[in-house]
């Protein structure tokens, strides 16, 4: 426990400001080594041919100086440390009544800062179920195009394509130019259900809810690796997974859009995919031998596509990493836990 007078001390310092405080500290070393130079000058000026003494005492007083003035700027400066190593740990680390002896400038900063932290905080907060709502509503979105589509596009070329071949059977064999017309129509017609049907593997595809995540990954790797000459490996639990719905679609999105860089600009001859999942851990690996980037550049760039697979992950307590070089191909690996975020 500090005697009374050393309270005391410390309660008056504590109303200088950091300015003060190194300016006082200076002004007493400059005193000090005024007063004591000239006292050691007159002593050492009744003395003749002995100039060692000279330059010990100078040398001795001059590293004393500097020392002394340090150890004053090291403890004006102490409460400075102490703020930014508490800076990381959020707005309660800032509380200026928890800083050791602050003067007033450290205190007002430690609460201007606690406030920007604790704002940036709440904006973070905010920022992130924004995105999460904006996520799942588009995953509603895009699930209600695709039953839509499904329904009665789909339906109605299928009906079409139908028709189609019944009036072919129904033309006589010597109507040549109407029965090429009509294979013509339904070859336009054909091509249009194909192109429909993958455009609805890409909003919502019906694997993913028929027979789960491990099945619609090596479907789509199969449909968008290997159909380009991309020799693919995929491995997945043989089980079926029972995943979050949130995280099967996390999941297969960052799979998705993994497959998609893969296809367009990795020029990859081999790639992997892995699933695996143990100790309320679920994780993704994509790995591809293709041309690589700097991944380290991958926010400088927007690669929207990276980010958003970020996001994905770190909206469910998760995380994405990327690493990749130029020349020496990319590989991701994302994890999410089976647990509740919060």
């Amino acid at each position: 426990m500090p005697t009374r007078p050393t309270a005391s001390l410390r309660s008056r310092l504590k109303r200088f400001t950091l300015f003060q405080r190194i300016a006082i500290g200076n002004a007493l070393v400059i005193v000090a080594g005024a007063v004591f130079g000239t006292l050691i000058t007159v002593q050492l000026s009744n003395r003749a041919g002995t100039p060692w003494l000279i330059v010990i005492f100078a040398g001795t007083g001059i590293l004393l100086s500097l020392g002394i003035n340090f150890l004053i700027v090291r403890a004006a400066l102490r409460p400075f440390h102490i703020l930014a190593r508490r800076l990381k740990t959020g707005p309660s680390g800032l509380d200026p009544a928890r800083l050791p002896d602050p003067d007033p400038d450290t205190a007002q900063l430690a609460s201007t800062l606690s406030s920007l932290v604790a704002q940036l905080e709440s904006r973070n907060r905010e920022l992130r179920a924004l995105s999460e709502r904006t996520i799942t509503a588009q995953e509603e979105e895009r699930k209600e195009i695709a039953r839509s589509l499904h329904d009665e596009t789909g339906q109605s070329l299928s009906m079409l394509i139908i028709t189609l071949d019944r009036l072919a059977d129904r033309l006589p064999d010597e109507a040549k130019d109407l029965q090429k017309q009509l294979a013509a129509t339904r070859q336009l017609a054909a091509g249009a259900l194909a192109e429909l049907r993958r455009t609805l593997a890409g909003l919502r595809p019906a694997i993913l809810d028929d027979l789960g995540l491990a099945s619609a990954i090596r479907w789509y790797a199969h449909e968008h690796l290997e159909k380009l000459g991309v020799s693919t490996q995929v491995q997945v639990p043989d089980a079926p997974l029972a995943l979050p719905p949130a995280v099967t679609i996390a999941l297969f999105r960052i799979a998705q859009e993994s497959v998609h860089n893969i296809a367009r600009h990795a020029k990859a001859k081999n790639a992997s995919i892995s699933l695996h999942c143990a100790d309320c851990l679920v994780s993704l690996d994509v790995e591809d031998d293709g041309v690589g980037f700097e991944s380290g550049r991958a926010d400088q760039l927007k690669q929207l596509g990276l980010l958003g697979m970020r996001e994905r992950a770190e909206l469910l307590g998760g995380g994405l990493a990327v690493d990749s070089a130029p020349g020496q191909g990319t590989r991701l690996h994302a994890s999410i836990p089976l647990v509740d975020k919060e």
